[in-house]
């Protein structure tokens, strides 16, 4: 078996669209609060202040944050998701039916990582895209990625070594 890493992706957190676009609408309210307040002692326009730049900051760190981590490490796709120390190894021997398309109807879809639903999993951070294909035990994998035909012709290049 290599040990050669043939892909790797990280996505971070703070780039979901869901939680990105709350956190703007957030923020924005605060600033609008604090530039219309006619309070002549600035006790709560300051605050409406303070708690829009902390929003701004948290949103800074959240970019910063990894969720979810792709590697295809010989004949292993290999998630891992460092907020939730957790890891899930598949074998890439019994895959089948690889195909890009899109991840879902809605704009906005939240984070998830290891979601079992309708007889498939889902991993998804960010993105429009996703790479479909089914186990050798006919569980349908739903992977999210900024890549997906770099990923396809990953998982296509390990299953044929």
């Amino acid at each position: 078996m290599s040990t050669e890493v043939k892909y790797h992706e990280k996505q971070y957190l703070g780039f979901n669209r869901f939680g990105l676009l709350r956190r703007i609408v957030i923020m924005l309210f605060c600033f609008l609060f604090y530039f219309a307040s006619d309070d002549d002692q600035g006790d709560t326009a300051n605050l409406f202040f303070y708690v829009g730049i902390a929003i701004l900051v948290m949103s800074g760190i959240a970019m910063l944050i990894s969720h979810l981590e792709t590697n295809i490490i010989g004949s292993k796709l290999i998630l891992s998701g460092p907020m939730t120390h957790k890891k899930v190894e598949l074998e890439l021997n019994g895959i089948s039916n690889i195909h890009i398309r899109p991840y879902s109807k809605f704009i906005m879809n939240r984070p998830m990582f290891n979601l079992h639903r309708n007889n498939a999993r889902r991993f998804y951070t960010h993105g429009n895209m996703c790479v479909e294909f089914t186990t050798s035990e006919g569980e349908v994998i739903r992977l999210g990625s900024q890549r997906p035909e770099g990923l396809k012709r990953s998982l296509e290049a390990a299953l044929g070594s």
